[in-house]
């Protein structure tokens, strides 16, 4: 395995955190300067190669700090080969009053390669009664399948000018995550029957699976009041996936 960086990102040193898939790397991606300022541009880069099995997660929520001059934007470049696995599962985003972001993920598979990747997106710091505060949240993911593209997303959060606690849009949830479960050339239907296995609405949360094209895997939405039930929601909908891509369930992992 081989790791290069520059502050402020630093990867710590693989952890082999899963007794089912022994081999698997664990990696936390750390930023001691402990958030994300005005004229940030930060990079991660990671692939898994040669039948290589690699979760990467942060050890923290990302925090974004107030930027009253400009903005900040972090890129984040995916790529597997065919017979090789990535868990890309950061913890949640934390836009503080005031903060503007940018977040463009490319991801590029292989036939023959699968990949988790999700995101949470916290409505601010509800304990300063922050709640949709932050002035721009911007998040694109673009997928490339043996170099053509898939589809890509693009979510836009702007509450000024569109309120998100409105009907069509969050209405009284504060709490957003979408996760993706791919694998081209792979089980498609068996992930595609295990998220839709969950349960998808209760007081407190909603959810939504859809098939993506080409029959490469599914897309998950979720809605929730909280954020422990948001990274609930998570965590089953990737353990459950899981078992049906490599064959274990999601491990403990330490934070």
């Amino acid at each position: 395995m081989q790791r290069s960086q520059r502050f402020p990102l630093h990867f710590t040193t693989p952890l082999f955190l899963d007794e089912r898939q022994p081999g698997m790397a664990f990696v936390y991606v750390q930023n001691p300067s402990g958030a994300v300022f005005d004229g940030d541009k930060l990079e991660l880069r990671i692939a898994a190669r040669d039948g290589g099995k690699l979760h990467v997660t942060s050890t923290s929520a990302t925090k974004l700090h107030r930027m009253l001059e400009g903005s900040a934007l972090q890129k984040v470049q995916l790529e597997v080969t065919q017979g090789s696995y990535i868990e890309y599962l950061p913890d949640q985003l934390i836009p503080q009053a005031q903060s503007s972001y940018d977040q463009e993920t490319m991801i590029d598979l292989e036939r023959g390669s699968m990949l988790v990747a999700s995101e949470i997106i916290s409505p601010g710091r509800l304990a300063r009664g922050e709640v949709f505060a932050f002035d721009r949240l911007k998040l694109e993911t673009q997928i490339k399948v043996g170099g053509s593209t898939l589809f890509t997303d693009r979510m836009l959060m702007e509450p000024a000018a569109l309120p998100i606690n409105t009907r069509g849009v969050l209405g009284s949830f504060l709490y957003s995550g979408n996760l993706l479960a791919l694998a081209p050339g792979g089980n498609a239907k068996g992930i595609y029957e295990a998220a839709t296995s969950l349960e998808m609405m209760g007081e407190d949360f909603r959810l939504g699976v859809g098939a993506l094209p080409g029959a490469v895997g599914i897309v998950v939405r979720v809605l929730a009041r909280s954020s422990s039930v948001a990274m609930r929601l998570m965590d089953e909908t990737w353990s459950r996936v899981r078992m049906q891509m490599i064959g274990a369930p999601a491990p403990s992992r330490r934070k």
